[in-house]
């Protein structure tokens, strides 16, 4: 009864688990982090609106007392109004400026939430590591176990001494200690991939995902390459828009009322641009787009190392895999045979445990080779510009 309760409960617990791919889409809509992001485009392209908007109007009102030394005294006012008016061409610059600002907002966005979704699923290949480390501890106990059941029985039968059986103790001691250190891993890996997916909660998670290569790279740009380029069209448009020396001229009205006369006034105030041109604006706008032309050159040289070395990682990877395969195939069948020729004769329990602490060495082995093709495949696809999505 008890056992079927158990297996009820592991049943409902694997059905309620979260795919990877339901946890990532659940991080990205929820994170804290993200929605700052997201709220940071929606400032910038506030801030366009300041750039782009006009200048508001002066109103001047003037009331005047006249005091003459001779005859009554009276009174005088006057109105005048100002108004800034852009010059042809500066909108349009204000505009091209405000559209760059906001594209590349949304290309940070994106690189940040592909970082996100990077270091999320680099933090789930540790997760998923950490967890089929302790299932593969619960193996290598089990496994010591029987070593030392069987130990215990051959020094009843007076066929092993005292110090033999001592050791199959020692290592089942240790495969349990083991286990709980194992444990401990597993719990902190948990934690921080909830800490870094912004999650508050604990949920049920599934501990096993491949993460494949995305060959659809067509029209696909790496994200630090994006942000550099925007920031390229960013500088060139503020070096366009610095190149306009003047960018408006006040037309002003006035009426004045005095004693002996009404005055009527309209003119341009120009501005003269004698001691303030704005070339040096203009050429630190455009000496900042040749420093990130070199940077993106730099950064594509980067990006080709990195392809051809996450290229010959996964081909030794694979190869590695294969081979480990293979030896652990004939480990299981070598360590069968020991187990059961030590139930009836006299095998070196020495022997079948280092047969025993090899298939699991080899296993282990299998494992981090998984994670690290994983993981090479979440490089891959964040540099090429897939994001793993």
């Amino acid at each position: 009864m008890l056992k079927n309760i158990i297996m009820s409960l592991l049943l409902c617990t694997f059905l309620s688990a979260e795919s990877f791919d339901e946890f990532l889409q659940k991080a990205i809509k929820n994170s804290p982090y993200m929605e700052s992001s997201a709220l940071a485009v929606k400032q910038t392209k506030e801030q366009g609106n300041i750039l782009t908007r006009y200048e508001n109007p002066t109103l001047e009102l003037e009331y005047s007392s006249f005091e003459p030394d001779i005859g009554s005294n009276d009174n005088g006012y006057r109105i005048g109004y100002s108004q800034p008016i852009r010059l042809w061409g500066v909108s349009e610059d204000k505009k091209n400026l405000t559209d760059a600002n906001n594209k590349n907002a949304d290309i940070n966005y994106a690189q940040k939430r592909a970082i996100f979704i990077r270091d999320i699923s680099l933090a789930y290949t540790s997760y998923s590591e950490a967890n089929k480390l302790l299932n593969l501890s619960d193996e290598s106990l089990s496994i010591a176990k029987k070593i030392y059941e069987i130990s215990i029985a051959r020094l009843e039968s007076g066929t092993i001494s005292q110090g033999i059986k001592l050791q199959a103790q020692v290592d089942y001691e240790m495969s349990k200690n083991s286990k709980s250190t194992l444990s401990l891993a597993a719990m902190d890996s948990y934690y921080s991939l909830l800490k870094i997916a912004g999650i508050s909660k604990e949920i049920e998670l599934e501990n096993d995902y491949e993460f494949k290569i995305n060959s659809n790279i067509e029209n696909i740009e790496n994200p630090t390459i994006k942000v550099l380029r925007s920031q390229q069209y960013q500088a060139l448009s503020e070096a366009q828009l610095n190149s306009n020396t003047v960018e408006s001229i006040d037309l002003f009205a006035e009426i004045e009322n005095e004693p002996e006369q009404d005055v009527l006034r309209v003119g341009v105030n120009l501005p003269l641009a004698i001691f303030n041109n704005r070339s040096q604006e203009k050429t630190i706008a455009m000496l900042q787009a040749s420093r990130i032309e070199l940077l993106m050159k730099n950064e594509n040289a980067r990006l080709n190392m990195d392809f051809i070395r996450l290229k010959k990682e996964r081909k030794a990877l694979v190869e590695l895999n294969v081979n480990n395969e293979k030896i652990l195939k004939t480990q299981l069948k070598l360590l069968k045979m020991y187990e059961d020729g030590y139930k009836i004769s006299n095998i070196n329990l020495l022997q079948l445990q280092d047969i025993k602490h090899k298939v699991i060495q080899t296993k282990r082995a299998l494992i981090q080779i998984y994670t690290a093709l994983n993981q090479n495949a979440i490089y891959t696809n964040f540099y090429q510009g897939t994001y793993n999505e």
